[in-house]
């Protein structure tokens, strides 16, 4: 199953910590698609240092299925190029974020758009509210 949804980390938080569904309902709405949701490594290691061990344990639920909807993006040494090329303007974490959508040919999902216009194009793009 491809990946065709790459969760940036305001979309992991606002999951975590319940803010909003929109999160949710596109995971389900991916998967029922036969795509999965991917979470950048970066993206998942800057989303720990901001969440609570309970929020913490939500996303841990969410990506510890091997078959689930979710799927973790590593990075391999191959693919740090690809990362780095961001990283003028861009976190680790947004970076790779960046870099996956690229790769896999994926949209990603944010809270905040506005950050990745000088990385992507508008449709590559799902403004999430």
């Amino acid at each position: 199953m491809r990946i065709g949804v790459v969760l940036d980390a305001s979309a992991v938080l606002a999951y975590a910590r319940m803010d909003a569904i929109a999160v949710g309902e596109l995971i389900s709405s991916a998967y029922e698609g036969d795509a999965r949701t991917g979470i950048p490594v970066l993206v998942l290691l800057d989303a720990c240092r901001e969440l609570s061990p309970k929020e913490w344990d939500l996303v841990t639920e969410l990506t510890s299925r091997e078959d689930g909807p979710v799927a973790v993006i590593g990075l391999a040494a191959h693919q740090v190029p690809g990362v780095a090329v961001n990283m003028d303007g861009l976190d680790h974490a947004a970076a790779q974020a960046v870099a996956a959508v690229r790769d896999l040919g994926a949209t990603l999902a944010t809270y905040t758009p506005s950050a990745y216009t000088a990385y992507l194009d508008d449709y590559d793009v799902l403004a999430l509210s």
